[in-house]
């Protein structure tokens, strides 16, 4: 199944006007493919995500671009043939999963409620199935979720999304809140549904160590805009933006002291002052005066995008900064 965002432009409307969040951004996604979306919170991933699902609620607004599967445009579908898309073709499993169950519902009533919702009758060997596939007993389904860790509210979630058998799914941030135990449990379930199931998958989070353990290709956000994209080894092993480098380099280790954390110096892109040339500059220590009036193109090498016009020269730079320090 072919599956491609094309030029998608949306954002939020204001008293002041339309505050541009996504800028004109277009990838592809390939079949059987995870792809991870990261970038820093407030870089766009989740508008980005919504946007995709044609699920934008005001005062969020798409102002263009095309959502195409199967050349078939979902920013075009009337509400009804939206609605069969949505479950049976591309599902989206929300952040947090304290909020996305029903508090007061056990869970097969929430079951139900999507099998009403695409006027289908409940099957239970089709609940059994999708139980089955994310390592749950069929009890859970007679439990409220207050009954349920954190981890298996997760697992529910990502049940219902593939009650419909989708060919992709669209996950946000499906570790967030849960322990390290748990998130690795939950991460190698992904893992094993896509290999079963031959799904596309795209999984967003701002950590990105997590896509490094389960992603094929990364896609790096900032002020809605791809900074870089390629496989995942491609940007552990040679990022070629510096807001990758940086990124990667903010990840705790083992091996880091609490001294010596290294957080991405600045404050996120403020939306409403998008600056003319790289959305970037104002925090790179490696911009010079081109990287503020021009905005860079997306460049295309060994299989991955970047868009930073002092690539390689900024990594010289890098590394001449390492030897007088050391």
């Amino acid at each position: 199944m072919k599956f491609e965002v094309k030029n998608m432009i949306s954002g939020y409307l204001s008293e002041s006007g339309f505050v541009k969040i996504i800028d004109d951004l277009s990838f592809e996604l390939m079949d059987g493919e995870i792809l991870g979306i990261s970038g820093e919170s407030g870089s766009g991933k989740t508008t980005l995500l919504y946007s995709i699902f044609n699920s934008l609620s005001y005062p969020g607004y798409i102002l263009g671009g095309n959502v195409e599967i199967d050349n078939k445009d979902m920013l075009k579908m009337k509400e009804e043939e939206l609605r069969k898309v949505r479950g049976e073709f591309i599902s989206f499993v929300p952040q947090g999963t304290q909020n996305s169950l029903n508090p007061v519902k056990k869970i097969i009533d929430q079951f139900m409620d999507i099998i009403e919702s695409h006027e289908r009758e409940m099957n239970t060997e089709d609940l059994h199935r999708v139980l089955d596939i994310v390592h749950l007993g069929y009890d859970v389904l007679y439990r409220y979720p207050h009954e349920i860790s954190g981890g298996m509210k997760q697992r529910v979630i990502i049940a219902m999304a593939l009650l419909y058998s989708p060919k992709i799914i669209i996950m946000d941030e499906p570790t967030t809140g849960l322990d390290v135990l748990v998130q690795y449990e939950i991460l190698k379930t992904i893992k094993e549904i896509q290999k079963k199931l031959s799904l596309s998958i795209i999984i967003v989070t701002h950590d990105i160590s997590v896509l490094f353990q389960i992603s094929d290709r990364v896609l790096v956000l900032y002020g809605g805009n791809i900074m870089e994209m390629g496989p995942y080894k491609a940007l552990l092993t040679d990022a070629k933006h510096p807001y990758t480098k940086l990124l990667l380099d903010s990840i705790p280790t083992m091996s880091k002291s609490i001294n010596k954390l290294n957080p991405i110096p600045g404050e996120p892109l403020d939306f409403s002052e998008t600056p003319k040339g790289c959305v970037f500059s104002a925090r790179c220590p490696f911009v010079i005066n081109e990287c503020r009036e021009r905005r860079p193109i997306l460049i295309e090498e060994d299989g991955t995008k970047y868009s930073c016009i002092r690539y390689p020269d900024w990594k010289k730079e890098a590394i001449n900064n390492a030897r007088s320090r050391a």
